[in-house]
């Protein structure tokens, strides 16, 4: 079941504490040293943000025993001009993502994420609580749930679950179509299976505009936009509502059967959900006088949370779902018109922000999105303190969402859960994916899950004739070519793991080599690759012509939590935002989903 309240707790903590998140520019990656561009996350808390965000997902007391078999790696890329914000920004931005290998079919990969950053000079003196950070916790709280089932149940995933954070996204989707673009390997292992979007979260179903049915958007809850790979209308993705893209045709039973199986997972969550509070929330609107309203209808899923085409874009599924992989984005109101505005003509707007001439009440990309906002317009109450405690209806709406997700991903198709395995679990990443002669490609098997056992040895056969040793290496490939690299782990104890990947170098001539799907070494390859293993591992070594490389999992130049730091929330507006206001229009003037 989803933990509400532990990703409650971090989304108070998180967008009180580190409030503006400029990609790209508070220092490089990593280095929270002041003297080298790092700034008080007062000022920009990016580099804090992506700190504290380590810590919690390889943290035991968040992740329990599966903590120290999650690996974070950083993927840094330079953003290009963007269209509104002027030229790129001084540093790189950065995609992190913790994996933990599946044991059944490592070679397929179930994606979640959402994207941390705040849009630049607006998001000012907030903690951008509702757009950016609602989805970040969003995801750690999935993987923090999907941990304690594999635990409570002793299993494993059975395939490789990955968590990313899309830097970028407010200045073009730039963090997710790199991740698309750079970090899909070409050959038959390492693809997505389904990708989750958690975009802006909390003011959606069971929610109602400010916690009453009496306001201007009439009577019914937060609409959902379940965004999910079209079916009919393929207008964000070909130009054309009726011309079904090539790439959705070659995948098209899959994306089917994850259509069917979403909508499945929503109904399920409603049913169970509903149970537990008696198919009632309560309008917690003080003008309400504490009246509670039937909830978890299913007839309400077809009303204000059915799952629908994407026609929405401009959301960090796309670059994935226009490769034809199975996925969806979950979107709260976002102001397109009046039917999603519950306020269409508010007493004192902070600024006139929203598409076609309606006030932008939601509040994303403005200075007004702090949690004490947030919790008003999904209950019509503070929560507590500036939100310390959380309204119901914002728990509960954070909690839908996240409910039908686990349900999903954690179907025998996806995710699953098979039976604990008793060896390690090998896996490796190769990069960059578009490898060319004479360059080196990093091979990083520090991503493989010791499950247990210790002082573990990596052999290499990288398909070209040449050997090497080491968690992570680099390998040059002299032609172009279909290279099946191996990777050989074997523990102090004897017990053995492998793991397979076609590298693609340069552009091959004739067909594609055969190999595993899912990476799976066979019997006779792992043996011959770690019979001659043994001893303590250091975790690094030369690899053939190339030389051996970092595991990239370093957050910076700090450490500690900021969660003691003594930092105060800082929620006021500073007014910066006002001389960015036409920058959300230009950005993100969504049309409805509907």
């Amino acid at each position: 079941m989803a933990d509400e309240n532990y990703q409650y707790a971090q989304l108070y903590f998180m967008s009180s504490n580190y409030l503006m998140r400029y990609s790209g520019q508070d220092g490089p990656p990593g280095d929270l040293n002041p003297a080298d561009g790092n700034l008080p996350p007062q000022l920009n808390g990016w580099q804090e943000f992506y700190l504290h965000w380590k810590q919690q997902v390889t943290s035991p007391k968040v992740m329990g025993a599966f903590a120290k078999d999650l690996h974070v790696d950083d993927h840094n890329f330079q953003q290009a001009t963007a269209s509104f914000f002027g030229p790129p920004p001084p540093y790189q931005s950065d995609v992190r993502t913790v994996t933990i290998p599946g044991a059944k079919c490592p070679g397929q990969t179930v994606l979640i994420a959402g994207h941390p950053d705040s849009t630049t000079l607006l998001n000012t003196g907030n903690g951008s609580a509702y757009d950016d950070t609602s989805g970040i916790t969003m995801g750690m709280a999935e993987l923090r749930s999907m941990t304690k089932w594999w635990t409570k149940h002793h299993t494993w995933p059975a395939r490789t679950f990955r968590v990313a954070m899309f830097d970028g996204e407010e200045e073009g989707l730039y963090g997710s179509y790199y991740y698309a673009s750079h970090l899909i390997p070409p050959g038959p292992q390492g693809k997505i299976v389904l990708v989750a979007n958690m975009d802006q979260n909390g003011m959606e179903y069971p929610a109602h505009p400010a916690g009453s049915q009496q306001t201007t958007f009439g009577s019914g809850f937060w609409y959902t936009n379940v965004n999910a790979s079209p079916l009919k209308d393929f207008s964000i993705y070909s130009g054309s509502a009726h011309v079904m893209p090539t790439a959705f045709k070659r995948n098209l039973s899959s994306i089917k059967h994850f259509r069917a199986v979403l909508a499945a997972s929503v109904r399920k969550a409603f049913v169970v959900l509903g149970a537990r509070y008696h198919h009632r929330i309560p309008l917690e609107n003080p003008i309400e006088g504490g009246k509670t309203i039937p909830a978890y209808v299913l007839s309400d899923i077809k009303k204000f949370t059915p799952v629908q085409d994407d026609t929405l874009g401009r959301t960090d599924q796309v670059p994935f779902v226009q490769q034809g992989i199975p996925g969806y984005g979950i979107v709260g109101a976002f102001d397109s018109d009046a039917t999603d505005n519950p306020l269409e003509k508010p007493n004192s707007p902070l600024t006139p922000l929203g598409a076609n001439g309606i006030p932008q009440i939601a509040g994303y990309d403005t200075p007004r999105d702090n949690m004490t906002h947030f919790n008003l317009m999904a209950s019509g109450t503070t929560g507590g303190p500036l939100g310390q405690t959380g309204s119901v209806e914002l728990r509960r709406a954070l909690e839908l969402p996240m409910t039908w997700t686990l349900y999903l991903i954690a179907r025998p198709e996806y995710v699953g859960g098979v039976p604990h395995p008793t060896k390690p679990v090998a896996y490796f990443e190769a990069l960059p994916t578009a490898a060319k002669p004479g360059r080196p490609v990093s091979l990083n098997g520090a991503i493989t899950a010791a499950n247990g056992h210790s002082g573990l040895h990596y052999a290499w056969d990288f398909g070209d004739g040449s050997h090497g040793n080491g968690a992570v290496v680099k390998h040059t490939y002299a032609k172009a070519g279909w290279y099946l690299a191996k990777l050989g782990v074997k523990a102090s104890d004897g017990a053995t793991s492998g793991y397979e990947q076609l590298i693609k170098v340069g552009h091959p001539s004739g067909h594609r080599p055969a190999s595993n799907r899912c990476g799976l070494l066979s019997a006779a390859a792992l043996h011959t690759l770690t019979k001659g293993l043994g001893g303590s591992s250091s975790g690094s070594g030369s690899a053939g012509n190339g030389s051996n490389g970092s595991n990239g999992s370093k957050a910076g130049g700090g450490s500690g939590s900021l969660a003691s730091s003594g930092l105060s929330p800082v929620l006021a507006p500073t007014g910066l935002a006002v001389l960015a206001t036409a920058l959300v229009l230009a950005r993100r003037r969504r049309t409805p989903s509907r």
